[in-house]
């Protein structure tokens, strides 16, 4: 291997690679990065990345048109073709599995939702399409100068992996063609015994009533102290997946007093799973999250159409969520909401609102991976004084991942019939 360099090419070769390694580092954060970590709007963080990367170049430009240093020999062409590569790889799987619902930047300006949603389309695949094909020619300049001194036993390590990929995506395809469509694992419909239809249940509180839902009765759940626990009927696990959905009608309410959370759980499933030989609880919920600041103790029951909520859900300790304000979720007006859990290949998270998909992240932390289903909790049973006040009508889980057309077919054939 041959890396010619000169001591000035060296200088601007450390000072340009750090410098785009900050800038590279700070944007992934302003992406993905969880809003609790933010003290500036995402679009700043972006904006300051995109600085830092623009400013490393220039030291890296200086030193490549200088011919300060040169790359020559076999292996080191490898090394950066499988750089590239890896590059090329990672561009790919962020389109296929994050998406443009799976960034969390915010747009500065304020825009119509599906101007803002094509605008992210264009933007996010336009970007990536740019960098994954410089990338991907790059990987195939410098693994055309390597390869006539490897021969074929590079052949041979490349083929290998890349066979072992096709067939492990063959026997993924052919398991979830073999999974059978089943229906939901429980069905609350809330209008034949309630509160719980044929399921076993426990009350909490003293507002669990009955009211006209989006399809027959609904339940009410009145806040503070008030949920209901369903029991799921056992043999369901999430071997193929997971789907929560459900319909709701929140009231403009929030509990000013004490330290409530700005955090309303509407729904929870509960999964056991075994972890290192003894059984874990994790769980999948929804929940509205309260954008901006709570009412303050001694401003009653924060009684307002001020308050703007947005729905976010978790899957494990992985958090689905629409960037910033892009879909609120109004007060007194029934949508539905669903989160699904797709274990296709990976671990993926989406969050659909109204039928539409609203979110979209991958497994960067713990997700619950094979787990079995065992009880929903409806209301906020943790966060007294940050409760879910509202309706709750037609819960639905599925121990398998719904697709796009599913979800929108079921938000479309129940207001059909409200």
């Amino acid at each position: 291997m041959t890396l010619a360099m000169t001591p000035g090419a060296r200088r601007d070769l450390v000072l340009g690679g750090s410098v785009i390694a900050v800038g590279i580092a700070l944007l992934a954060f302003a992406l993905f990065g969880d809003d609790e970590g933010f003290r500036a709007p995402r679009w700043v963080v972006a904006t300051v990345a995109l600085c830092f990367v623009a400013s490393g170049v220039i030291p890296l430009r200086v030193a490549a048109s200088s011919g300060g240093f040169t790359l020559n020999g076999t292996y080191a062409n490898a090394a950066v073709s499988g750089a590239l590569a890896a590059c090329v790889l990672a561009c790919v799987w962020m389109m296929v599995a994050v998406g443009p619902e799976g960034i969390a930047l915010d747009i500065p300006i304020t825009l119509p939702l599906e101007v803002e949603r094509a605008v992210r389309t264009v933007v996010f695949y336009g970007v990536l399409g740019v960098v994954t094909a410089a990338c991907l020619a790059g990987c195939l300049y410098t693994f055309g100068r390597a390869l006539p001194a490897l021969g074929h036993t590079t052949l041979v390590a490349i083929a290998a992996p890349l066979l072992g990929a096709v067939i492990w995506v063959g026997i993924q395809l052919h398991q979830d063609r073999a999974t059978p469509v089943s229906g939901p694992a429980l069905f609350l419909s809330f209008d034949r015994r309630f509160p719980g239809d044929e399921y076993l249940t426990r009350v909490q509180g003293d507002e669990i009533i009955a009211r006209p839902g989006v399809s027959g009765s609904g339940l009410w759940v009145g806040g503070s102290g008030d949920w209901l626990d369903v029991e799921i009927p056992r043999g369901f696990d999430t071997r193929s997946g997971l789907t929560l959905e459900l319909w709701i009608k929140r009231e403009n309410w929030v509990n000013p007093y004490l330290k409530g959370r700005n955090l309303q759980t509407v729904a929870t499933v509960e999964l056991e799973r075994e972890y290192r030989g003894r059984p874990e609880i994790q769980s999948v919920s929804l929940s509205m999250e309260l954008l901006g600041s709570r009412p303050g103790a001694g401003d009653g029951l924060g009684q307002t159409d001020a308050l703007r909520y947005r729905p976010v859900a978790r899957v494990g300790e992985v958090r689905v969520a629409p960037p910033g304000s892009a879909t609120l979720i109004p007060g007194n007006r029934w949508t539905h909401l669903a989160i699904v859990y797709d274990r296709f290949l990976v671990d993926r998270m989406r969050l659909y609102v109204d039928g539409h998909l609203a979110a979209r992240a991958m497994s960067w932390s713990d997700a619950p991976g094979f787990a079995d289903l065992r009880t929903l909790r409806l209301g906020t049973g943790a966060e007294r004084y940050g409760a879910y006040r509202g309706m709750i009508d037609e819960v639905k889980i599925y121990n398998r991942a719904l697709a796009d057309d599913e979800i929108a077919a079921e938000t479309a054939g129940t207001k059909s019939g409200e």
